[in-house]
C-alpha cells in the first residue's frame, strides 16, 4: 500500500506535522472503503480525462483537505500550492 505525502507546505511545516495530516488523509479514504492506491488511481484517471470511479476520486479530495486541515486549520491559512500526492514521489 502506497503511503501520502503534503508536497510544497512550506518550509516552516514539520515532518511530525505533515504526518498528522497524511494520517488524517488515510483514516478518511479508508473510512470510505478504499485503499489509498484506488483512490489515488481515480484521481489520476481524472486529471487525464479517463473514465474514473468518482467516489474514490472524491475521497482523495477529501482527503486533500483534511491533510491540509489538520495542519493548518482554516482553509484561508492553506498554502496556495499545497498537494497532497505520493511519499515516493517526495524522495
Amino acid at each position: 500500500m502506497s503511503e501520502l505525502w503534503l508536497h510544497d507546505v512550506g518550509d516552516d511545516v514539520s515532518r511530525e506535522e505533515i504526518q498528522k495530516g497524511c494520517a488524517a488523509a488515510t483514516a478518511l479514504i479508508a473510512s470510505r472503503g478504499l485503499t489509498v492506491d484506488q483512490a489515488y488511481e481515480a484521481v489520476m484517471k481524472r486529471s487525464n480525462r479517463e473514465s474514473f470511479d468518482r467516489k474514490a476520486a472524491k475521497a482523495w479530495d477529501d482527503a486533500e483537505d483534511a491533510a491540509l486541515g489538520a495542519i493548518f486549520g482554516d482553509i484561508d491559512d492553506w498554502p496556495d500550492d499545497a498537494v497532497l500526492g505520493l511519499a515516493a514521489d517526495a524522495r
